[in-house]
């Protein structure tokens, strides 16, 4: 169990994640969560090819989406059947796959239960291991070479803001080439599974640090301030929603109580209190479809009115892309509110669907940086 501290709020009883190989009756098949990013608490065999698979949250209450990771194999080519079982929560991702020699890829047709809280799904197991998992599984490691990789660029530079509740830095991302005053801020990955928020986070920072033309001359004028991993801890234990505190990040942008939150809090505070403005902020996120979260106040901001013009301008580049946009009040305890409240940026937090096409996600993060750019530099 983590040590419970002063950021583990009073009450919270956090899920303990035993790590452990589980095997059938007959030690032909077996079931693994001995990786970072694994979430899979209990096999109950059922016959001699079905296999219950209970998946349990880091703790409650949480929001309902059930992330599961697992890894399979079997001592030769055999069909099995797995039931993902919820207990109580609703089945949410349909299972992806890879072996050790494919990219992920759907597995399929599932067939859930009537109450929606076990999912029924065929696997076609043998030596070679199958990793079976509710999204592609990206895990701070793979987050930190990533971060690595654009870090070799000479005007990005990487730093650690601070760390997370069992010390996994928290690394912020930033440009070089202006004079720094104006800003535009990228946040990612604060609830583990919302991958597809976290893949279009990746296209949208490659499209603004790349080589183009537009994009040299934005770093010209803004520097762009990225937080890719916010939440390493709940991404590498498998977790649902929450951080090792059992709490949800983007709930604690009011009284910063959690380490992660306060290293971005505390990074932007400094770059503020020396006259620069956060003129844009965008929060990505996942969720069943699109849906872009606006503050209602788009004119007491650093550039006013900025966010409903870039959505307009993302809209009509894109062929038959209808933006859902949900205002909601400044007030509140997510990112959006308090990087409008307190440093008056353009703000919002970009929710992308869980079953958006990866090159369609891809051409979103890219148009959405690109539309940026253009009317920034206007």
């Amino acid at each position: 169990m983590i040590s419970r501290t002063d950021t583990v709020p009073a009450g919270v009883d956090l899920q303990e994640r035993y790590i452990k190989v589980f095997s059938s009756q007959d030690r032909t098949v077996s079931f693994s969560n001995q990786f970072a990013a694994g979430r899979l608490n209990h096999v109950t065999q059922e016959n001699d090819s079905t296999f219950l698979l209970s998946i349990v949250p880091e703790n409650k209450p949480v929001n309902p989406s059930p992330w599961y990771a697992f890894k399979v194999s079997a001592s030769k080519p055999c069909r099995i059947y797995v039931k993902l079982f919820y207990d109580g929560f609703k089945h949410r991702y349909n299972p992806k796959i890879k072996s050790s020699t494919s990219q992920w890829r759907e597995i399929g047709a599932v067939q859930l239960s009537k109450s929606k809280d076990t999912a029924l799904a065929r696997l076609e197991a043998g030596p070679d291991t199958l990793t079976v998992a509710a999204q592609e599984i990206i895990t701070s490691k793979d987050s930190y070479k990533w971060m690595a990789s654009l870090a070799a660029k000479p005007f990005i530079k990487s730093q650690r803001a601070g760390k997370s509740l069992m010390g996994k830095p928290v690394t912020v991302l930033h440009t070089s080439g202006s004079n720094g005053k104006r800003l535009v801020v990228v946040l990612s990955r604060q609830h583990p599974p919302e991958v597809t928020g976290y893949m279009a986070m990746q296209e949208f920072v490659e499209t603004v640090t790349g080589d183009s033309d537009l994009a040299r001359r934005f770093r010209e004028q803004y520097e762009l301030i990225v937080f890719p991993m916010m939440n390493p801890d709940g991404v590498d234990e498998g977790h649902w929603r929450h951080s090792a505190a059992g709490v949800d990040l983007n709930r604690d942008w009011e009284f910063f109580r959690q380490p992660e939150v306060r290293a971005v809090k505390d990074f932007l505070s400094r770059r503020t209190r020396r006259n620069a403005k956060v003129i844009f902020a965008i929060d990505f996120h996942s969720t069943f479809y699109d849906v872009f979260y606006t503050n209602s106040d788009t004119l007491n901001t650093n550039l006013p009115g900025f966010t409903n013009k870039w959505l307009n301008a993302f809209e009509r580049a894109i062929p038959g892309f209808r933006p859902n946009v949900k205002p909601s009040g400044n007030g509140g305890n997510v990112s959006k509110s308090w990087m409008m409240r307190e440093l008056k940026a353009n703000a919002l937090t970009y929710e992308v669907g869980d079953d958006t096409p990866r090159d369609l996600l891809k051409e979103k993060g890219r148009v959405a940086a690109e539309k940026m750019m253009e009317l920034l530099l206007r």
